[in-house]
């Protein structure tokens, strides 16, 4: 049986091999297991031929490791690391991502073209995934907010960094829609406000939350993914709510329900 790589990278990150084809995985590791609390899943496919990259992992016995059953049935998962995973995968054996509700319905998206060139200016709202977890604004477009993130001339930095951007939708009268599930947007909204005012620092972000939010965190994705380091970002691009009605409705019915 062929042997495929997974990334899963929210809530904890690993490096697993598998037996299983990615939505077959993503179900498994949603409700076929113990292992996880409820909630949603989000993991890469890796390409096989990282060892290439990295002598970080050990794999030269992965075909005894990952061998299938007596009984012929398919090895579901064998964890290969779950420490400083994301720090060793260089960008380019990163594949499709995919995201998996609790119920175990599977989402792919694929890298999207990314045109930095047409940032226009403001404040967004990002969710660190992996391997930070802090909530933050900031007025740096994605690209820029990995760098700024993985640069290793800053004193606290991160090796590679990958994280959502979050909808900041307004009302009417400019504070924050109603529709947003955010318990806190009153603090969001200081924290915006705070980001309009420059200081002495030159701030350009701010921590929201140091601790992962969970409900209702499909429902609030704006663009999408993104994957970045010193070397470049990877963008996968989140469906409009059209394309979610229309093409993925059981999938977009169960995350929305979350």
């Amino acid at each position: 049986m062929k042997i495929r790589y997974y990334m899963v990278c929210s809530r904890f990150e690993a490096l697993i091999a598998s037996h299983l084809e990615p939505e077959a995985f993503g179900t498994y590791m949603a409700v076929g297991t113990k292992k996880l609390a409820s909630g949603h899943v989000a993991f890469f496919e890796i390409d096989p031929g990282f060892p290439a990259y990295t002598n970080q992992f050990k794999i030269d016995d992965i075909d005894e490791r990952c061998a299938p059953h007596e009984d012929g049935s398919p090895k579901r998962s064998k964890y290969i690391s779950v420490y400083r995973v994301m720090e060793f995968l260089p960008l380019p054996v990163y594949g499709p991502l995919y995201l998996t509700t609790p119920d175990g319905r599977v989402l792919r998206l694929d890298e999207s073209p990314y045109d930095a060139s047409a940032e226009t200016p403001g404040v967004n709202m990002y969710q660190e995934l992996c391997p930070l977890i802090p909530m933050v604004v900031s007025t740096l477009a994605p690209a820029k907010f990995a760098q700024l993130i993985t640069n290793p001339a800053n004193p606290v930095h991160a090796p590679r960094i990958f994280f959502a951007d979050l909808a900041l939708d307004r009302d009417a009268q400019g504070r924050l829609a109603g529709w947003l599930p955010y318990t806190d947007a009153a603090h969001i909204e200081d924290c915006i406000e705070g980001l309009k005012v420059p200081d002495a620092s030159g701030k350009a972000t701010k921590t929201v939350s140091r601790t992962p939010r969970t409900r209702g965190f499909l429902r609030v994705i704006r663009r999408g993914f993104f994957l970045g380091d010193q070397t470049g970002v990877k963008f996968y691009r989140f469906p409009t709510r059209e394309e979610l009605e229309i093409h993925h409705s059981k999938w977009w019915h169960s995350a929305s329900a979350q």
